[in-house]
């Protein structure tokens, strides 16, 4: 871990009020202890964010520099450009290839089941929980060779030759202003029309490495799926305790989740379909955690 870029993680979280400054002292205290940031330091971080209530509190550091600019200039697709519908379909399916290999042998996902629920109902967004860098791995196995695009933040889609190839693969970045809505907008609808695509949603909005609890999810996934009208398909990612070869390297073994798809709810008013769409969601994800696990769902409990 990068004890640098962790602990300056924690000092511009703390000046900027998200979290509070007696947690920074207490892990600036438990670092300098240490002498560097450590794997305990790092799961006492998380406990304190779930305690707290904290859930979409950033779980580990980004660079944001060369991030895309997603202000109503990035351009997401080129439909008139032929060399575009080439690089597109090249670099998915090395993406979807990548995919069923990693999947395989970094996580141990040989089969999924419940895919079926994915290609009966054509395009639709799915959300997961978001573990590590590289779970994405875990959606790509997930979907499989069918059509899909994975919505992210503007600092996954830099603009260097590899940020390029993830976009072209079929990575969205997050527009960051209201004129950026639009053409983001437009892809999603074009994924959905042209490509009957999956589109997929880190609806958490933050990465916390390691954690196995489902979080409570934001509102644009379902913001999208309503204006779309399209359904979400919940998904979880969940671990068992690797054993053989994979506990001797240190590899986790784990198990995709996918839940039914549900719909937003023509009866309720519109301004009310996204956020009981996100609670139906993240119901749904609990009780695949619950029913997974075995126990029920409990969040460290604030001593205040």
């Amino acid at each position: 871990m990068n004890t640098k870029k962790y602990l300056a993680m924690f000092g511009e979280l703390a000046e900027n009020g998200q979290i509070p400054q007696e947690l920074y002292d207490r892990l600036l205290a438990e670092v300098e202890k240490s002498g560097k940031m450590t794997k305990s330091i790092y799961n006492y971080y998380l406990n304190e964010l779930e305690r707290l209530r904290l859930f979409d509190v950033d779980g580990a550091p980004f660079d944001t520099n060369k991030s895309a600019k997603t202000d109503g200039t990035y351009v997401y697709k080129r439909t008139k450009n032929p060399f575009w519908h080439i690089g597109h379909f090249f670099w998915s399916l090395v993406f979807k290839l990548v995919g069923f290999i990693g999947g395989a042998i970094v996580f141990g996902v040989w089969h999924v089941k419940g895919r079926k629920k994915l290609k009966r109902i054509g395009a639709c967004i799915t959300t997961s929980n978001h573990v590590g860098y590289l779970d994405a791995v875990l959606t790509l196995r997930a979907t499989g060779m069918q059509n899909r695009y994975i919505v992210a933040a503007p600092h996954n889609c830099k603009s260097t030759v590899g940020g390029k190839i993830l976009c072209a693969a079929g990575e969205l970045p997050l527009p960051i202003s209201y004129k950026g809505m639009r053409p983001f907008t437009e892809m999603l609808e074009y994924a959905r029309d042209k490509k009957k695509a999956k589109i997929h949603f880190y609806a958490e909005k933050s990465m916390w490495i390691g954690y196995r609890k489902p979080r409570p999810h934001k509102d644009g996934a379902y913001f999208y799926a309503e204006k779309l009208d399209i359904p979400v398909v919940p998904m979880l990612y969940c671990f068992k305790q690797a054993r053989g070869l994979r506990r001797l390297l240190h590899l986790p073994k784990a198990v995709i989740k996918i839940g039914d798809p549900l719909y937003a709810n023509k009866d309720l008013p519109q301004a009310k379909r996204k956020a009981d769409l996100a609670q139906r969601t993240y119901a749904a994800t609990v009780e695949m955690y619950e029913q997974f696990y075995g126990v029920p769902l409990v969040y460290e409990e604030n001593a205040e």
